[in-house]
């Protein structure tokens, strides 16, 4: 063969490798995990809420349009720190130690991010932490201390002792724009996991004074449940009420300004200190969504968009105001499920919705499914890649396990069960309650809102007993002991 031949081999070659180099790429596609704090689906527009026509979220719905939406996305334990532990890990709260806010992630502690640097991943965390000790898996990381503040946020940099005053500057908005660099500046050659962690929407809602005018001379719907008794009926759980949050913007330091009574009707106050918190969380995501947009932008841009999959969610749910309620812990619907959205164009399709029971510890599995790696035997979730494919697995699990820990009065410890139809919780932190108090059922097709506790009626007493056996069955499959 002489030289002439040898190249057009050579070229003959090229041309053959070049559709299998591409078909490998794709195949270990990049991640942008995008996570807020406490940005419950009642305040997405894609989620068809009653506040879906005011939530400025043209770019998160967008994410949904062109991918997928989980309407049964949960967390495994409605608290930041735990949630975020349970993220990373693939693990139950009782099994990688991060049971409340106390507890802090062991560096040392398997997690995500060192499996995909494994894999040959870029990593880099930009953002909210709340981990405490060092980030551990990142090549790069730049964070805020605990909850950090919105405006003239202090980052720390690669070191936890060294932190830099972003003078001027917007939470939101800087976190992106550290993310925005790192992107610039990576090795093209090698895939990438961004993680984008904001401090929003977490109290106290400080939003960025150009969305000051936001929902002015609006009244935002109520929820139904807003004037009726503190929480459920028949439930003996007092709940976070919002007369606490009352007298936190009465004192000052949330949204744009302290609370502004006209009057000391009790149910007027109320409904001002709702319009209030809502009004305030909603112009906390406007900021948000417009950052996602600039994401998208880049990754449009740089021609990033079909070979990265791109997600958005909350490491928990939260309470507007359904049952009189603030904050979140507890395991009904608005506090347990996670909104999720997620967009990969060479592999999901348009406008996918699917209703699978997915879970905060499925998302470090499926994270290593798109980087092509095997996750580690002690992290207990389950890839969800084949579901937002459309191909759910016959075995797809028909129900989910719950605990929280860190009990009070006011918020007990509980645990429970969910299945698409019914939802059992039992509340291990009301000692001074008889055995029979203890309990709620819900039906969930019947009272989506929750409000009528069916434990005890014969109606429901076959389906009490099966899904007590089955929640036995999953503290038995992963280890817990109440």
């Amino acid at each position: 063969m002489n030289r002439t031949e040898r190249l057009a081999a050579l070229l003959i070659a090229m041309v053959g490798l070049t559709p299998t180099m591409h078909v490998e790429a794709a195949e270990r596609p990049n991640v942008v995990f995008i996570m807020a704090d406490d940005h419950t689906s009642q305040a997405w527009g894609c989620y068809g809420s009653r506040l879906a026509p005011f939530a400025k979220t043209p770019n998160i719905d967008r994410l949904a349009r062109e991918g997928a939406r989980l309407t049964n996305c949960f967390c495994t334990n409605s608290i930041c720190v735990p949630s975020r532990a349970s993220i990373l890990t693939g693990q139950y709260s009782h099994v990688n130690g991060v049971k409340t806010l106390r507890e802090a992630l062991d560096p040392g502690t398997d997690n995500v991010a060192k499996r995909l640097q494994q894999a040959g991943y870029q990593t880099a965390l930009v953002g909210k932490w709340h981990l405490k000790k060092p980030p551990a898996g990142f090549d790069y990381w730049n964070i805020i201390k605990g909850q950090g503040r919105y405006h003239n946020p202090v980052m720390f940099e690669m070191d936890l002792d060294q932190g830099v005053l972003q003078q001027g500057a917007y939470s939101t908005d800087v976190f992106t724009d550290k993310a925005l660099a790192w992107l610039a500046r990576r090795d093209s050659a090698k895939p990438f996991c961004l993680m984008l962690h904001f401090k929003a929407t977490h109290e106290p809602w400080q939003y960025h004074p150009r969305h000051a005018d936001l929902y002015k001379n609006v009244d935002l719907p109520e929820p139904e449940t807003l004037l009726g008794p503190t929480g459920p009926e028949g439930s003996v759980v007092p709940g976070w009420p919002l007369e606490i949050l009352t007298q936190r913007m009465l004192r000052g330091g949330h949204g744009g300004g302290r609370l502004q009574l006209e009057t000391d009707d009790p149910q007027a106050v109320r409904r001002a200190t709702y319009q209030k918190f809502v009004k305030d969380i909603l112009r906390c995501v406007a900021a948000i969504d417009e950052n996602i947009g600039r994401l998208l932008e880049y990754l449009a841009k740089h021609q990033l968009a079909e070979d990265t999959v791109v997600i958005y969610t909350s490491d928990q749910g939260y309470f507007l105001g359904e049952h009189n309620y603030f904050d979140k812990r507890f395991m009904l619907e608005e506090s347990l499920r996670m909104p999720f959205v997620v967009r990969y164009p060479r592999e999901i399709k348009q406008g996918t919705v699917s209703d699978d029971i997915i879970l905060n510890v499925d998302f470090a599995p499926t994270f290593l499914d798109y980087a092509g790696a095997e996750p580690p035997p002690a992290m207990q979730g389950r890839s969800f890649r084949a579901n937002l494919a459309g191909n759910t697995p016959a075995d797809w699990r028909q129900a989910m396990y719950y605990r929280y820990y860190a009990g009070s009065t006011q918020r007990p410890a509980h645990f429970g069960i969910r299945t698409h139809r019914h939802k059992l919780i039992y509340y291990d932190g009301l000692t001074d309650q008889p055995e029979g108090r203890r309990w709620e059922l819900y039906d969930l097709a019947q009272d989506p809102q929750e409000t009528r506790n069916v434990y005890g009626e014969s109606k429901y007493r076959e389906i009490t007993a099966t899904l007590e056996e089955r929640l036995g069955d999953l503290q038995a499959e992963w280890g817990d002991s109440p």
